[in-house]
């Protein structure tokens, strides 16, 4: 069924679609809204300035003023809307690695907002966010794992990933390595483990 995901910012809502649920174990992984666009605060009130100024610093290279711009081509703040130009922008941020446009670009892949529907190339922006160490990336993974959703389904992946999502208090992250965990043997399970440590850690470096 088509799960209804709502992300509030100001007056602005969207409705993303979920993925379907096909057994009684895939509720876990859908225990909370699997994509959707965010920030979308940033760019809330159209303001002829304040788009200039996106404008100037996103052409000069600056990957924040290109994430700004690239939401308000999105959602026509300020500009008219125009998502293939939204998606140039957000492409142009998240090459200078800027973890909220791979985020973001993720999403749009998930959800065939402005590019093609490609789970497969959501999880490749999702993986890029997600080593970043951006939580909401990480559990959209460990969930893509648990549901086979463009990468091979794999329970002590979804359980790693959701595992370290886990880490920021989401409840959603928290019920989907919880579901995770229970399918895999002690053994898988201590491997799991194992590996969420050393990837918290590599994590944990690159943002220092």
């Amino acid at each position: 069924m088509n799960m209804k995901c709502m992300l509030a910012a100001a007056t602005v809502f969207f409705y993303c679609n979920a993925f379907a649920q096909t057994s009684a174990g895939i509720d876990a992984y859908n225990s909370s809204p699997l994509i959707g666009r965010e920030d979308t605060h940033q760019v809330s009130v159209p303001n002829a300035e304040k788009v200039k100024s996106d404008r100037h610093h996103a052409e000069r290279g600056n990957a924040a003023a290109q994430f700004r711009l690239a939401l308000r081509y999105d959602l026509g703040h300020g500009v008219p809307q125009d998502v293939a130009e939204a998606v140039k922008w957000l492409r142009k941020a998240a090459a200078q690695n800027y973890v909220k446009a791979q985020y973001n670009l993720g999403c749009m892949y998930a959800d065939g907002h402005g590019v093609p529907q490609d789970h497969a190339e959501a999880a490749n922006w999702f993986r890029k966010a997600a080593g970043n160490g951006y939580a909401r990336a990480q559990k959209n993974l460990g969930a893509q794992y648990g549901l086979g959703l463009g990468v091979p389904q794999s329970d002590i992946e979804a359980f790693i990933w959701s595992s370290i999502a886990a880490s920021s208090g989401d409840q959603g992250a928290i019920s989907n390595r919880d579901f995770a965990a229970e399918k895999l043997s002690p053994a898988d399970l201590e491997t799991a483990r194992l590996r969420v440590a050393e990837l918290g850690r590599e994590i944990q470096q690159k943002q220092q």
